[in-house]
């Protein structure tokens, strides 16, 4: 008997393996034990209830030739887990963990696959689809080991614990979702936190780029600055030898660089050194 803390039942578990035999399962048989690879096979159609919970141990996965309707709901999604998931599993004495077991692999030849309001966790691939015919709604992924979503081998952009979409029907990401979706997973505080996360990045690199870009400016212009300081330094009869017919065109030139230049080294060192320190705070948010 397992205490399953998503439903807060208790239920006898059900040990399932090889070939489905049943057109659908439901939560009543939770958890399900997957002792060894699940297959739905071909010409046959499964359908996943809501709050069903399968628990996989190692090397094991769930194989799609025939047809996989997974009809979760948002207050109890299917979830498919590593049997050592202390969320799911409180008689577990190991930790989960990255590749604990392999995925779902839905078959090119295979009817296709619907996943509405899923959990997948700690496996090595996550769904693996070798055909177009796949859709997820409101998919949960976390801590898979390879990557979370693949479709004919091309690796789909999924983040951990953010809300993902996708349709097969278009192959495009998050096409017909809902806008309520999209804004209730923008509002996760796993996707406030990337949000942010992503804010302080490009603050923190922008930061730096001014501070490199200033310090370094400001460098340059010390050095007809110190010519300029230096030619009007000198004496009166040296620089009138030096510069015999030009003297006063001279005095002016320099004159002007001492100024602009001067100037235009204490504002990129000012910004040089704003940059630095906006670096530096970056570090505290």
């Amino acid at each position: 008997m397992f205490f399953l803390s998503s439903n807060v039942s208790v239920f006898a578990e059900t040990h399932v393996s090889g070939d489905i035999k049943s057109a659908a399962l439901d939560s009543t048989g939770n958890p399900y034990i997957v002792d060894q690879d699940v297959v739905v096979p071909a010409g046959k159609k499964l359908t996943i209830r809501e709050g069903c919970v399968f628990l996989f141990k190692g090397f094991t996965g769930i194989n799609i030739n025939g047809q996989l309707n997974v009809a979760g709901s948002s207050k109890h999604p299917v979830v498919f887990t590593s049997v050592n998931d202390g969320d799911f599993n409180p008689k577990s004495d190991q930790l989960p963990n990255p590749f604990d077991w392999n995925g779902i692999l839905v078959a090119k030849e295979s009817g296709g696959a619907l996943f509405d309001n899923i959990q997948l966790r700690y496996s090595v691939y996550g769904i693996k689809s070798q055909s177009t015919n796949v859709s997820i709604q409101n998919g949960i992924f976390r801590q898979n080991g390879q990557f979370h979503f693949t479709v004919n081998e091309k690796i789909q952009y999924v983040q951990d614990n953010i809300p993902y979409s996708y349709s097969g029907a278009a192959g495009e990401p998050e096409k017909g979702v809902s806008k309520d979706l999209k804004t209730a997973a923008d509002k996760t505080p796993e996707a406030k936190k990337t949000k942010t996360s992503n804010n302080t990045l490009v603050f923190r690199y922008t930061s730096l780029g001014v501070g490199i870009v200033g310090i370094a400016a400001g460098s340059i212009m010390l050095i007809p600055w110190n010519n300029a300081k230096k030619e009007l330094a000198l004496s009166d009869s040296v620089f009138a030898a030096k510069y015999h017919g030009q003297e006063d065109d001279k005095w002016k030139e320099f004159a002007r660089n001492l100024n602009g230049f001067g100037a235009g080294s204490i504002i990129s060192y000012t910004l040089g050194l704003a940059g630095l320190v906006g670096f530096g705070i970056s570090f505290a948010f």
